[in-house]
């Protein structure tokens, strides 16, 4: 880019239109990109005029093409439209968690292109399969609707396994990336309805796993219950729309007739207090030992004081091991780095794999289109698989056994 392309006039007036238009003030792009609220208020009355790092560094923040800046003109009012309905509602949440709004609609604007690519006509859902009425928010309305989808999938009173596969079972989809991790002000993460997609949900990886997994059945509830009468919703703060979710979202990962069924069967106290016997449960329920103290104490089935005594003593990890268990070490509480491919849906990967297996795209085409490196879409569509002995020494084991006895 040329000192002339960028001069000020149109440049300087698209630039101050597209921060307006993605919800950021001044002091917020500034933060975003390391310079003062003066230099950005200097780009938009044309005093001065960012560099070719920081014309980029723009674009991707106010989620445009160089090119709609550089004209003069924003294109399509489609995706900041989209991501517009969610910044309405996201006042304070800081230029990360604008930025990963934005992130979440561009994604959902490439899964719908990808899906045109492969001729994909089946998989999301545009409508919520569930009735719903606004007057019906109580805890006990959110437990029954709980129930209602756990039949629907057919899981009985179990744990649920994978919350992602079951969301795609649903037709929903999820996508991850990071929000913040100060949730105070940060949102846990969004439901929007996708004019192509249909039902979708965000979920901020910042948080830990244990509560990642949480927010994706809260966003859940939001997809399957709220869609009725809004097409986006952002997870934040307190109403009755994020009590209803948070009740949805503990009963669907841990129902109250599953856990007191266990607790019969295994002879339990109606208020469980020793650890070994929580450990159980959480095991069985396969969430994480936050989540498993959290819902138990929801259901009033540890008191207070056992809560707060093992939220401070921290994860029981030499008990479990002790009582057979899998070291299943608690996860960080800010969460990992969002590794690349970890932050699409399964199904968007599965259709990403295909284009370039069908040679529908090029390895390098495909990587662009997603905003991935080539080494990512090497590993995604490569057929090698090591040996069984390779990836873990039991598992050469386990085939020989199934073999030798006639399963196989």
């Amino acid at each position: 880019m040329n000192e002339q392309e960028r001069s000020g006039g149109p440049l300087s007036e698209a630039l101050a239109r597209a921060r307006l238009r993605a919800h950021f003030t001044q002091e917020e792009v500034g933060a975003a990109l390391g310079v003062s609220r003066a230099m950005v208020s200097y780009w938009e009355s044309g005093t001065r005029k960012p560099n070719d790092r920081q014309f980029s560094a723009l674009a991707r923040l106010y989620g445009v093409m160089p090119a709609e800046l550089l004209e003069g003109q924003l294109a399509g009012p489609g995706s900041n439209d989209l991501a517009g309905l969610l910044l309405r509602d996201g006042d304070g949440i800081g230029p990360s968690g604008a930025t990963g709004l934005r992130e979440f609609v561009q994604l959902l604007d490439r899964f719908a292109e990808l899906r045109r690519i492969v001729d994909k006509q089946a998989g999301c859902r545009i409508q919520s399969p569930f009735a719903h009425r606004p007057s019906h928010t109580s805890r006990e309305d959110a437990r029954r609707k709980a129930q209602e989808v756990r039949v629907h999938l057919s899981l009985g009173a179990g744990p649920i396994g994978d919350i992602d596969s079951a969301c795609e079972a649903l037709g929903v989809i999820v996508f991850q990336t990071p929000l913040g991790s100060d949730l105070y002000r940060a949102a846990t993460g969004a439901f929007l309805r996708h004019p192509e997609v249909g039902l979708s949900v965000l979920v901020n990886h910042d948080m830990s796993a244990g509560r990642r997994c949480f927010a994706t059945a809260h966003g859940l509830a939001h997809a399957l219950f709220h869609s009725h009468e809004t097409n986006q919703v952002l997870c934040r703060g307190v109403g009755p729309r994020e009590s209803f979710a948070d009740a949805f979202a503990g009963e669907f990962l841990m129902p109250s007739s599953g856990v007191r069924r266990l607790a019969e069967l295994l002879g339990l106290p109606r208020r469980i207090s020793d650890p070994a016997d929580i450990v159980y449960v959480q095991q069985y329920f396969k969430v994480s030992w936050p989540t498993a103290l959290v819902r138990l104490r929801q259901m009033n089935a540890i008191t207070r004081d056992t809560y707060a005594d093992l939220t401070a003593k921290g994860y029981p990890g030499s008990l479990a091991r002790a009582l057979g268990y899998p070291a299943h070490p608690e996860p960080n509480v800010s969460g990992p780095a969002v590794r690349p491919l970890q932050q699409f849906p399964r199904s968007f990967l599965r259709m990403l794999r295909q284009t370039v297996v069908a040679r529908l795209m090029s390895p390098n085409s495909a990587a662009a289109f997603a905003g991935l490196a080539v080494p990512d879409i090497a590993q995604l569509t490569s057929q090698l698989f090591g040996s069984p002995e390779q990836e873990s020494p039991q598992l050469e084991t386990e085939f020989h056994e199934f073999e030798v006895t006639g399963v196989a």
